[in-house]
């Protein structure tokens, strides 16, 4: 698709499937893999308890090192199970935002998979908001990698 780019992040860690997965599905999980640049406000403070997909979060706000709003994410997620979650939303750049995550069981540790699709509303910004995305998320595994390991 014209104006649409991906791409895929990919960590080993040496640490419990389960463990990795619970941090990761957490508002505390998701703030510490984007602090302390980042930070991601969900309603209500957590997902809420009993989520059966499709279903939709709501306006989550991204805040620039806690305070600045810089993005709003409509989140909308497609699948929640354990180990894996598909989100489709959109954002106030975005017209269209794709997060995959895995989290898979490996001997000795586990492996986590983000895979990022999106499409700016002004495609122009393509390249521009690749670039961002991409730091972001080598930072967010960076700070997974630091709290559970490299394996």
């Amino acid at each position: 698709m014209r104006g649409f780019a991906h791409f895929t992040v990919r960590s080993r860690l040496r640490a419990d499937a389960d463990r990795v997965w619970a941090h990761a599905a957490s508002a505390a999980g998701i703030n510490d893999e984007l602090g302390p640049w980042l930070r991601m406000r969900l309603p209500g403070g957590e997902l809420p308890d009993g989520l059966r997909p499709p279903a939709r979060i709501g306006p989550c706000r991204i805040l620039l090192f806690g305070l600045l709003p810089v993005e709003c994410d409509d989140l909308e997620l497609t699948r929640l199970e354990p180990g894996a979650f598909d989100e489709r939303s959109t954002m106030l750049t975005q017209r269209r935002w794709l997060h995959r995550r895995r989290v898979r069981a490996l001997p000795g540790g586990c492996e986590v998979v983000d895979r990022i699709g999106f499409a700016p509303r002004a495609p122009c910004l393509l390249t521009l908001h690749y670039g961002i995305f991409r730091l972001v998320f080598a930072w967010r595994h960076a700070r997974l990698r630091r709290r559970f390991s490299r394996l």
